[in-house]
């Protein structure tokens, strides 16, 4: 199982930025949403990697949280209230958030349960932590763009730039400095290592 744990910043002020993640996850199919663990910190479990790994790239383009993803066996049954979770995986995510608070611009780290795995893991996070700098690194004018884009995958420039009335020139010189299209062609790579981890660790 992949587990997921969020924490802000030290140091944050402002609203709690809990809830707004938790909208913005809904969508997808975790296998638990984020429940609150302590203060604003939270937890949660994905079966899949692709879940595992568009969750940590919401959480990139808040801007507002540390982010430790660990890959390992959850003890069974699940307890009813996530946060009482405990087993190897919920181990390695807490070590992973630990030492994302150590990596410099994006806050993300990744750690296997299995010590076997320690480089794949490596691998893994060094994907993730480039793909959250093309995330933290995007201006406005790029998001407009790359939500467009996610939002009509099948449009063509002319048709984005219509939808979001700007030039074709503007929304082709957007996509291109945003990084998404390299941002798209490494998620597959870290999918695929973390199944890797996900199916070689299960009991």
């Amino acid at each position: 199982m992949l587990v997921i744990a969020l924490s802000p910043p030290r140091g944050h002020r402002g609203p709690d930025p809990l809830p707004a993640l938790q909208q913005a996850l809904a969508p997808l199919e975790l296998r638990r949403t984020p429940e609150r663990t302590v203060g604003s910190a939270a937890i949660a479990l994905a079966d899949r990697a692709e879940t595992a790994v568009d969750a940590v790239r919401i959480a990139a383009e808040t801007g507002a949280w540390e982010v430790g993803l660990g890959v390992g066996p959850v003890e069974q049954p699940i307890p009813a209230e996530t946060r009482a979770a405990g087993g190897p995986g919920v181990a390695a995510a807490t070590l992973a958030l630990r030492a994302s608070r150590t990596t410099g611009q994006v806050p993300l780290s990744v750690r296997a349960s299995d010590p076997r795995h320690e480089a794949t893991a490596a691998d893994a996070e060094a994907v993730l932590r480039l793909v959250g700098w093309m995330i933290a690194t995007r201006n406005r004018g790029q998001w407009r763009a790359v939500h467009a884009l996610r939002e009509h995958p099948g449009a063509t420039q002319r048709e984005l730039a219509a939808l979001l009335g700007i030039t074709q020139q503007t929304v082709s010189r957007a996509v291109k400095t945003s990084g998404w299209r390299e941002e798209s062609a490494a998620v597959p790579l870290v999918v695929r290592l973390l199944s890797m981890i996900e199916l070689t660790s299960r009991p």
